[in-house]
């Protein structure tokens, strides 16, 4: 993670594509260990491993890749909501470096709201089935959460760079990276809602 001030004194905290491919590369094993390891080892090893085999088809791809989609969207779906300014503070692209797709608000916001909406997409379509994965013994929300709770790996990294800051602070997402830029709300004239 880079922090860097301008000569304006912005502060910046963002992470390059090569170190955020590394870092959620890295985030794999602890996700396979608090998802479908323990899983497989109420379920039975053989038994998870054949389904998750048969679970893998054509099908099952378009229907991630369709998944992505709602991840970004469950961003901006966020925080339209938060920031009640809709659909024209939210940016969609791809970013070529770390070979990811992006939600990108324009707006400052709270430190409370932009981890909201990073946890969103995580927690809904990743947490939320690997926990119903237990209690209806389904290899297919199991491994799907698993997924898309590694798709969230980006925004895990983003909390984790986040988790000092003030909750009533102000950020900006960065419009280039991955990450974050301190913003002075009375520099910026933030309309704030208390």
């Amino acid at each position: 993670m880079e922090e860097l001030q301008n000569p304006n004194g912005v502060k910046e905290k963002i992470l390059k594509g090569a170190k955020l491919n590394l870092y959620a590369f890295l985030l794999i094993a602890p996700l396979l260990l608090i998802s479908v390891v323990p899983f497989a080892y109420l379920n039975g090893w053989q038994n998870t491993y054949f389904h998750i085999k048969t679970i893998i088809t054509p099908v099952f791809i378009l229907a991630l890749l369709f998944g992505i989609v709602v991840h970004e969207a469950l961003h901006a779906f966020t925080w339209m909501l938060l920031l009640r300014k809709g659909f024209k503070s939210i940016k969609f692209g791809f970013n070529l470096h770390s070979f990811s797709p992006y939600t990108h608000c324009t707006l400052p916001m709270k430190v409370w709201q932009y981890k909201l909406g990073g946890l969103t997409p995580g927690f809904l379509m990743g947490i939320i089935p690997i926990l119903l994965s237990f209690v209806l013994s389904s290899v297919l929300l199991n491994f799907v959460g698993f997924l898309f709770l590694w798709a969230a790996s980006g925004d895990i990294i983003s909390l984790f760079m986040i988790r000092k800051l003030d909750k009533n602070s102000y950020v900006l997402d960065h419009p280039d990276e991955m990450g974050f830029i301190l913003v002075d709300k009375d520099e910026l004239n933030i309309e704030t809602e208390e």
